[in-house]
């Protein structure tokens, strides 16, 4: 079923050191664009929860609903979910009832979408990774 989302880059992954910093240093505790093929996490939220669920899964990213908690989001690199994303996180973040935060990992590429995200009200900090420093992982390629 993953494989029939397309090409290239639908199941890109940090790397497991990137993932370490992000659980000790802000308390990452699950993963919203993931799959039982590249998840470090055991709990993350996918494309295909029917499948996924025996495995961690805990549903679509876009019927997830926490009010609080720490989450990275790295989302297929299409300009359409990037913006679902964003329409997403910024609804969560509106209504949270505690501390909640999203560590989004993203390619850095000029577009209107990837502007958006950067323009954020909800935005705190960036930092770019340059490109030669840029490690991913292809859950797609672990079959």
């Amino acid at each position: 079923r993953y494989r029939s989302l397309g090409g290239p880059g639908f199941q890109l992954a940090l790397p497991s050191a990137a993932f370490q910093v992000l659980a000790a240093k802000f308390g990452v505790i699950a993963e919203c664009f993931a799959s039982p093929l590249n998840c470090w996490f055991g709990r993350y939220c996918s494309a295909f929860p029917d499948c996924d669920a025996p495995f961690g899964s805990l549903g679509s990213f876009f019927d997830f609903r926490p009010t609080r908690g720490a989450f990275e989001a790295n989302p297929p690199f299409a300009p359409a979910m990037l913006a679902r994303m964003r329409e997403h996180i910024h609804e969560l973040l509106k209504f949270a009832d505690g501390p909640l935060s999203f560590l989004v990992a993203i390619a850095n590429w000029e577009h209107a979408e990837v502007a958006a995200l950067q323009a954020s009200p909800y935005l705190r900090a960036k930092l770019v990774v340059p490109q030669e420093q840029q490690r991913w992982l292809d859950g797609g390629s672990a079959r």
